[in-house]
């Protein structure tokens, strides 16, 4: 194939049929991220039995007289919303970095580096692999999501908004488990090191997602805040997309 006739984009869509086709027969992935994320959720389920409905005070605010009443008014959830989808976002971020090590690892494993070198552009090996980490953590997402909300009691809020906050989340967490993955390829590294290479871009991640998460859970919410914390949790995603692309050439050919 002449990677300078076939389009770029072209060349991405078929990289990733390629590795959809090899997951639908392998199920490596899959099977990483479904019994990691499903046996989390269990245990979750054990360990937050009674948390969820468990009452909470903050003494801090009370004054005298203290009446019952009073007490009673001022009790609020133990657990609150915003601390179940952090939650809920370190548990996908554990399973994604569990079945996503082997994203260009396998490529140089089964040395087909070579031929997509030969075949295809950079940016269009970029493309494929961001597309499918893409494909594969929305899946799970959607697959995990429903079940933790009915385990944990969360909330939706906003299905706008709550849509946003999942959507945005998902293009942050792919873009960083590709950029990582490649990284740890070239590196000849391990699912530890991918972790470890990882960890920076995951902090200010679940930072920027725990604020979209309070602003979703906040009590009438304005149209500022949300554009501020939702829009951020999205701008990280698209920059580190953007930033990715453009170093990815070197990561790649070198």
């Amino acid at each position: 194939m002449n990677k300078g006739v076939v389009a770029w984009h072209q060349q991405a869509l078929a990289l990733l049929a390629k590795d959809l086709r090899a997951e639908l027969r392998t199920k490596v992935a899959v099977s990483a991220v479904g019994v990691f994320t499903f046996s989390a959720l269990l245990l979750l389920a054990l360990a937050t039995i009674n948390l969820k409905d468990t009452p909470t005070l903050n003494t801090g605010v009370l004054t005298d007289p203290i009446t019952r009443d009073g007490v009673v008014s001022l009790l609020r959830p133990a657990w609150e919303p915003a601390s179940k989808m952090g939650l809920l976002w370190v548990l996908l971020c554990f399973a994604a970095f569990t079945g996503l090590a082997h994203t260009f690892v396998h490529e140089e494993d089964s040395g087909t580096t070579a031929a997509l070198r030969l075949s295809m552009t950079a940016s269009a090996v970029y493309a494929g692999k961001l597309s499918f980490n893409f494909l594969l953590i929305a899946v799970v997402a959607l697959a995990v999501t429903p079940a933790y909300m009915g385990i944990t009691g969360m909330p939706i809020g906003s299905p706008l908004v709550f849509i946003s906050v999942m959507l945005g989340g998902t293009v942050g967490l792919s873009a960083a488990a590709t950029i990582v993955g490649a990284l740890a390829a070239k590196a000849q590294g391990t699912s530890a090191l991918y972790s470890a290479l990882g960890l920076p871009m995951l902090v200010v991640f679940l930072i920027m997602l725990i604020n979209a998460a309070i602003t979703l859970y906040s009590k009438n919410p304005t149209l500022l805040q949300i554009g501020r914390d939702v829009g951020g949790l999205f701008s990280f995603g698209v920059m580190l997309i953007a930033i990715s692309a453009l170093v990815f050439h070197f990561v790649w050919e070198d």
